[in-house]
């Protein structure tokens, strides 16, 4: 059994992975939910492993595996419960007493999964393949660690929301946290706080702060005379705008490549983005609303100083440094070209990698070669990705740089 080659089994939603036998034949069911291994001559040899219908802080729950395993184990033929110290993970082993039976059960926990296993195994066939089965378990990787830090998240600001606002009645639900009039989805805050994780606790206690204060202002029934002036043009990656989750009510107006335009109304902390409701209900539209968002772009001020560099050859790179979370924005400006290209030169280039920042430079073969680079890096690193491609600033607009 053990001369034989083994193969590699990554779980088609990543969930987990494991080795086992080449020879064996491998299954799924309830779309791989549950995936099952065995020997293909023998329909009474096998291992089945399920995923439970949970989402849990495992690290949490790993003193309570003794108590969930009697539990699960209650209405079956086990006995001898205990820590399977071979496994990768926390893990409790049982052995399977029903008669002619002589395989085992197994409950594991990682990342924010319960897995349940168990082994059809003949009693008189137990030396023969329970050590295959045992190896196969042993193998076993479960690869949730981003669920885990997601869940453990939303779990620290659910705590937090029931204490402030104990009237909504908040829950934790698979699209996050659900409210009798609020749903909060934890999407960018995590995204952020993975990028960070240094700075967890501050970014945790600023979003909810935030929070608190759009639950003050109505958030989502404001009037269009109140709110015009504060609406302002975001520049997202066409994949933000995801059809399986609430992006999807986003309003966006196409702009270049793999970029688009959403609409949000910007406040001094926070913003909120639009949806299509919004433009309905206010009687707008899309035109209407882009020049609104550009005239109150370009009423925005411009750091007094630019940062930058000049190199040896003349020329120059430019950083756009804001604090009003707008930078990347700045490229839709009406006049960014008659700014830069004075010490730019024309045509020039600019970068927006992420939403804070926004890059222009000369169009010199020694900065067309060395800044997308660096584009590329700070869009890959950062937590609000935009685009890493350049883009050609001319008198005549911007056009995407050919791959």
């Amino acid at each position: 059994m053990f001369g034989t080659p083994w193969k590699k089994f990554v779980h088609p939603a990543e969930v987990y992975r494991l080795e086992y036998p080449a020879h064996w034949d491998q299954v799924q069911q309830d779309e791989a939910r549950s995936c099952g291994f065995g020997p293909h001559e023998r329909d009474d040899v096998g291992l089945w492993i399920s995923i439970l219908p949970m989402s849990v802080d495992t690290d949490r729950l790993a003193d309570a595996i003794p108590k969930l395993m009697n539990q699960m184990l209650e209405k079956k033929d086990a006995a001898n419960p205990r820590q399977d110290t071979t496994l990768k993970h926390t893990g409790w082993k049982a052995d399977m007493v029903k008669d002619g039976q002589g395989g085992n059960y197994w409950i594991m926990v990682g990342g924010d999964v319960v897995l349940f296993a168990s082994t059809q195994v003949p009693a008189a066939e137990r030396e023969v393949w329970n050590p295959a089965f045992d190896r196969v378990m042993a193998s076993l990787q479960i690869t949730r660690d981003e669920e885990l830090l997601y869940r453990q998240m939303g779990n620290e600001i659910l705590v937090k929301l029931k204490e402030l606002h104990p009237e909504e009645e908040f829950e934790y639900d698979d699209k996050g946290i659900k409210g009798k009039h609020q749903r909060i989805f934890l999407s960018n805050v995590f995204r952020e706080v993975k990028s960070n994780p240094q700075r967890r606790d501050r970014i945790i206690k600023d979003f909810i702060a935030g929070l608190s204060r759009s639950f003050d202002s109505g958030m989502g029934y404001e009037e269009w005379n109140d709110v015009q002036t504060k609406i302002m043009p975001v520049l997202k990656p066409r994949d933000y705008i995801d059809p399986n989750t609430p992006t999807k009510h986003l309003y966006i107006q196409e702009w270049l490549t793999d970029v688009v335009i959403c609409y949000v109304i910007k406040r001094s902390k926070y913003y909120r983005f639009l949806t299509g409701w919004d433009l309905n209900r206010w009687g707008i539209t899309g035109e209407t609303l882009h020049e609104r968002a550009i005239d109150n772009l370009v009423k925005l001020s411009w750091p007094k100083r630019l940062e930058g560099a000049r190199q040896k050859d003349g020329s120059r790179l430019i950083m756009l440094v804001t604090d009003d979370g707008l930078a990347s924005s700045r490229i839709l400006h009406p006049g960014l070209h008659q700014l830069f290209s004075g010490p730019l030169g024309t045509p020039f280039w600019a970068g927006i990698p992420n939403r804070e920042t926004l890059v222009a430079y000369s169009n010199r073969r020694s900065m067309k070669k060395r800044i997308p680079r660096q584009l590329k890096k700070d869009h890959d690193s950062s937590a609000y990705p935009i685009t890493p491609r350049p883009f050609l600033v001319t008198p005549d607009g911007i056009a995407p740089a050919t791959e």
